[in-house]
């Protein structure tokens, strides 16, 4: 059977189509939040410790940095910086009043929290009139081991592999119809 007889056959130019198409429509099996041609983000973001603490009046974000505590003391209702506020900082191994550096940012040496290990804190907040108390939990140590590939990652082979069979059994199975009729 020549080759433009071939074409004219309806089964086997739907399956001409269907394989010459079927390369072209990869991205199109890309679905909500998973892109296959996104490149890939790196897995290994490691933040220095932190906590942070909130009530009616403040706003407390701490953060463990070269075995010191940079404590950054907001406004809850405006987020403005807070000056010339006094913070005591009290825990399993730490006890200390914190030195106020610039915009709302104070400092306290904390060198006995660079071991790995959960701190329960408590800070004491004096700014003004504004008189607080707060517990926190600072989380030092390393990050859990990065999660096992993506058990996806062998899916994507075997639906080529199963659409490139499903592909090449529509077509012998119209060649074969096409010679039994002949």
């Amino acid at each position: 059977m020549t080759p433009a007889r071939l074409l004219l056959n309806p089964a086997a130019l739907r399956a001409v189509v269907a394989t010459v198409l079927l390369p072209l429509s990869w991205p199109l099996l890309a679905h909500e939040g998973h892109d296959h041609d996104a490149t890939a983000k790196p897995t290994d973001v490691r933040l220095a410790p932190r906590f942070e603490a909130r009530s009616e009046e403040l706003e407390v974000v701490g953060v463990l940095s070269d075995k010191r505590l940079l404590i950054y003391l907001d406004r809850a209702d405006n987020n403005a910086p807070i000056q010339g506020a006094q913070i005591e900082v009290e825990g399993p191994g730490i006890k200390g009043v914190s030195t106020g550096l610039a915009d709302g940012v104070y400092v306290l040496s904390a060198a006995t929290l660079a071991h790995a290990g959960k701190y329960p804190l408590t800070l004491t907040v004096q700014a003004g009139e504004v008189a607080d108390l707060l517990s926190v939990d600072l989380q030092v140590g390393e990050e859990p081991s990065v999660a096992p590939a993506d058990s996806n990652a062998d899916r994507k082979w075997w639906l080529i592999a199963g659409i490139s069979l499903l592909t090449l059994f529509g077509v012998l199975i119209t060649r074969r119809r096409r010679r039994q009729s002949e």
